[in-house]
């Protein structure tokens, strides 16, 4: 039995396994490429040179990330965000958590329940 068959037989048999399996191989993949994102971007906050990965966000430089995130399918996001990047793309910037608020707050980037502060 070749092993493509095997796994169509195997993935019937067994859905939650595989769907595990496929969560975790997802998560993987997305982890390594927000990694090259951050490689990319130059892996420090643009305003303050904080560079722990752990609270590194891309940021769209003009806004509009949520609009972008909501209009796509979010699994692929960081898939379609280095896409982008690697095609010569100036859109996104790497900020720290908080000076990414402090960017939202500033521009008024945000919706706080139906009414903008």
């Amino acid at each position: 039995m070749k092993k493509l068959e095997w796994q169509r037989q195997n993935r019937k048999l067994h859905p939650e396994k595989w769907r595990k399996y496929d969560t975790d191989c997802k998560r993987r993949a997305n982890h390594r490429r927000r990694m090259k994102i951050i490689e990319l971007l130059g892996g420090k906050c643009v305003r303050c040179g904080f560079i722990d990965w752990r609270a590194l966000q891309i940021d769209h430089v003009n806004g509009n990330g949520q609009k972008d995130i909501r209009a796509q399918n979010s699994i692929l996001y960081y898939k379609r965000v280095l896409r982008r990047i690697l095609e010569g793309s100036k859109d996104y910037q790497l900020l720290c958590a908080n000076c990414n608020w402090i960017k939202r707050y500033e521009k008024r980037e945000y919706v706080y329940g139906k009414k903008e502060i």
